[in-house]
């Protein structure tokens, strides 16, 4: 007696139906994801499959068994188109057009029609009948068209789709791998079950493909629904891995190298792995100077790479603890910072030395003029020659001096009472100018030069100050919870509009650019004093605000 029964068959069979809804069921919310749609779609006619040849097991009516080996015979194929696109879509991430999965179904559609006339029996041979039993008897082969659709056609897609499999778990690694290694596993256990049935290992009223392919899909399923397999996030994860412009290696707790990306293979070389990531980096890293990470110089032919290494912890097992070491290009940053560093040293250099020496002569020889000479207009041109002459070696100072500031990003705690008394100490103010000072003895985060800052906007105030009446400065304080805001209020004219436009703005155009450079002096200080510059002005005179962050109060 051959096993299964024809009765165990015919149960069997509409059982598998359960897991085929089951699989579409789970997998409908994950269709957006690539190739899913069509994984629903394969398992839809598994379940078609397995109820059709059930059914017409079960039914001995000779025409109605005929009519619905008709639909059989075309699921075949069509399990085979769904799984290739299934394949493709999962492997190249692309969607497939409406135009291409109508000629892949064609084919289909081409048997299902025909197997209705089978004219000259291109489909059906002579042997596919219905035996007295009621089942349907068919040849392993059939007429041509039924083997190149069923056979050729099918069996070519399916392995093609096995072969995207197998190119992509070549490819991949981590967990893209291992999720389409499960897919592989998952076509494998299809093919082996369509062996069995075409080796006639089974009986002819039993096909365990629908049962096999639809119990491995359950499995498939539940693990994209709850496993994470196919979920966009550890996918994203590796491929970032790959893709980002920076190498990285990943070091287990002995210091030795266990993977790689592919920028990092390319400038080491893939026998790192399972090197020492010391033996690896050490020959190639550099002196630091001031620089926050450590750097790596990889010399290459005629150019050096220069990059940044910057490592970070990754705990995992019980209590284990490895490295992710990222080596950030940086060269053409480093070779920019050494072209500013020359040009800051020829500018410096010139304002300081060249010009300054220059332009004390002319201011020499203007004022050698004008006590010589007795044209009065000669005079006074001769004169304004030694002002200008003096302007600009005052700006040339200030160039230095915001070099000093640019070039010191610390910061120091000093009391903000004893920075202005200090200036105001040095000023040198005329008899007539009304200087009051009246600021909270607190203590602030301040950049080392902010006395500069200080004076800057003093000087500023009275030097412009036009008008009726003497020059009158008030240096005052606001006090909050957490801040303080110096305020330097004048009786002046105030700024130009165009002066405060580029102080908003925070950079020069040709159409808007400030008169001179003591406030991009002070500017840069308050900036890296972690402090904010405000301007205020009314038809009472100009009213400047440092608001600084409080280290400490006294008073």
């Amino acid at each position: 007696m051959e096993w299964p029964t024809p009765e165990l068959a015919v149960a069997f069979m509409y059982l598998g139906v359960v897991p085929a809804i089951t699989n579409i069921i789970l997998l409908w919310e994950e269709r957006f994801k690539p190739g899913v749609i069509w994984f629903i779609v394969a398992m839809g006619i598994g379940g078609a499959w397995a109820m059709i040849f059930a059914t017409f097991t079960l039914i001995s009516h000779t025409g109605v068994t005929l009519a619905l080996g008709n639909f059989f015979w075309a699921l075949i194929p069509a399990a085979s188109v769904s799984m290739f696109l299934a394949a493709y879509e999962y492997v190249f991430k692309k969607i497939v057009s409406w135009q291409t999965i109508a000629i892949l179904y064609a084919p289909v559609l081409g048997l299902f029609v025909l197997s209705w006339f089978n004219p000259r029996n291109l489909v059906f041979t002579e042997a596919y009948t219905v035996d007295p039993n009621g089942y349907l008897s068919f040849p392993k082969f059939g007429g041509p068209i039924k083997i190149a659709v069923t056979k050729v056609y099918g069996y070519v897609l399916v392995f093609l789709g096995a072969g995207m499999f197998v190119g992509e778990v070549m490819r991949s690694k981590g967990t893209h791998r291992r999720q389409t290694l499960y897919v592989l596993a998952f076509l494998s256990v299809l093919v082996l079950a369509t062996l069995v049935k075409v080796t006639r290992q089974v009986p002819i009223y039993f096909d365990p493909t629908p049962v096999v392919f639809s119990l491995s899909g359950l499995a498939f399923a539940i693990s994209i629904h709850q496993g994470g397999l196919l979920k966009l996030g550890p996918i994203a994860r590796e491929q970032t891995f790959e893709d980002v412009s920076e190498a990285i290696f990943v070091v287990d707790p002995k210091g030795l190298i266990i993977d790689a990306n592919t920028i990092a293979i390319g400038i080491f070389g893939s026998e790192t792995i399972g090197r020492s990531i010391d033996a690896v980096l050490a020959p190639h890293e550099a002196e630091t100077e001031d620089e926050e990470r450590p750097t790596v110089r990889i010399q290459r032919e005629d150019r050096a790479r220069i990059f940044a290494k910057q490592t970070s912890g990754i705990e995992y097992g019980r209590g284990l603890e490895g490295e992710l070491v990222v080596l950030n290009e940086i060269t053409a940053l480093k070779e920019r910072k050494e072209e500013l560093d020359l040009f800051k040293q020829i500018l410096t250099r010139v304002l300081r030395h060249n010009i300054r020496n220059d332009l004390n002569v002319i201011a020499g020889y203007a004022k050698f003029i004008q006590d010589k000479s007795a044209d009065e207009e000669i005079s006074n041109w001769a004169d304004q020659i030694g002002e200008k002459a003096e302007k600009v070696v005052a700006h040339a100072e200030k160039v230095r001096q915001i070099e000093r500031v640019i070039t010191s990003g610390k910061t120091v705690k000093r009391s903000l009472a004893a920075e202005v008394q200090a200036v105001r100490k040095r000023l040198q103010v005329e008899p007539a100018t009304s200087l009051t000072i009246d600021v909270a003895d607190v203590r602030v985060t301040v950049h080392p030069e902010f006395q500069l800052a200080i004076r800057e906007l003093i000087d500023n105030a009275i030097s412009h100050h036009t008008g009726p009446g003497d020059p009158k400065v008030s240096l005052t304080t606001e006090l909050e919870e957490t801040d303080v805001t110096l305020i330097v209020e004048d009786n002046g004219p105030g700024l130009p509009e165009e002066e405060i436009d580029v102080l908003e703005a925070k950079e020069e155009t040709d159409l808007e650019h400030s008169s001179g450079i003591g406030l991009w002096l002070v500017q840069w200080i308050v900036s890296r004093s972690g402090g904010e510059l405000l301007v205020e002005q009314d038809e009472q005179g100009t009213r400047i605000g440092i608001r600084l962050a409080i280290a400490d109060r006294r008073a």
